[in-house]
């Protein structure tokens, strides 16, 4: 016999915005072993599913850093001074927000079968997804850590402010999340548009130039320019660089807006998602 998830229904009286948010919070941390659970099997997976095993975890993101090392260094010939570390300050951040949306497009999709068996808040499976991903970026420090020892005078106790700036990533990182998570459901064939739209980003974000490289870009084609100022990364980035690269204090106006902003949109996607969670089963 199937059952339903304990999402809303027909006959339910319908509440409001505000209730249905925390209506959604509350279940988070009613299932939070759920969470937890799905959060240790997506990590588990990931290892074993590899022949290589845990090992990827630190190889890929250091392979991942040689490859763009190549290209701005050796092709590009724009080299900046303890270029590994510049790049790496931006890039494996980077590549932790790409795994939690490549992860995002099948959190829901994926678990058609659980769903249809287990009643559970649909919510918790895009917070696995980025509890999970938060374990991709902690494996990355490790080769980000290790370029220290290539470029010990760049080591100063600005390297810690990494922690709020990642934060800030985070907080954007969940309704990205969210949302991809629900339109997935609905539109299968974005899993194919988000890497070109990913790389599209990546190129509008200080990430193998500096900013100032941008901005004078900018200078000159005035709709960059807008992009790169409108551009939450081109802040999270510099706020990276900054403590890791440049031993300095990260800009934290921007990236307190940045904060904030994150607020209303991530309870805005949380109603939107649980809006839309009662048509992931039909749909599937």
């Amino acid at each position: 016999m199937t059952t339903h998830s304990t999402e809303l229904t027909v006959g339910r009286p319908r509440r409001g915005s505000i209730g249905t948010i925390f209506e959604s919070l509350t279940s988070l941390v009613e299932r939070r072993r759920l969470v937890w659970y799905l959060t240790i099997s997506e990590i588990r997976n990931k290892g074993t599913n590899s022949l290589l095993g845990n090992v990827w975890w630190f190889l890929d993101p250091a392979l991942q850093l040689f490859v763009y090392f190549l290209l701005v260094s050796v092709i590009f010939q724009q080299a900046q001074p303890a270029i590994l570390l510049f790049l790496g300050a931006a890039i494996l951040p980077w590549k932790w927000f790409t795994a939690a949306l490549a992860s995002a497009t099948t959190s829901v999709r994926g678990r058609e079968q659980v769903m249809r068996q287990i009643a559970f808040p649909h919510l918790v499976l895009p917070a696995s997804s980025v509890l999970a991903s938060v374990a991709n970026f902690m494996f990355a420090l490790v080769p980000l850590g290790a370029l220290y020892l290539l470029y010990p005078d760049r080591l100063t106790p600005w390297a810690l402010a990494v922690l709020p700036v990642a934060v800030v990533q985070f907080l954007w990182t969940i309704p990205a999340v969210i949302a991809l998570s629900a339109v997935a459901v609905f539109f299968r064939d974005i899993s194919n548009f988000i890497p070109h739209g990913l790389r599209i980003w990546f190129y509008l974000s200080p990430a193998l130039f500096p900013i100032e490289t941008l901005r004078a870009i900018g200078d000159r084609h005035p709709w960059f320019g807008f992009f790169v100022d409108i551009n939450p990364f081109t802040w999270i980035f510099s706020g990276y660089r900054d403590a890791l690269y440049y031993g300095r204090a990260p800009e934290w106006g921007p990236l307190g807006i940045l904060a904030l902003a994150s607020i209303p949109v991530t309870l805005l996607t949380i109603y939107l998602f649980r809006r839309v969670s009662p048509l992931f089963v039909k749909v599937l």
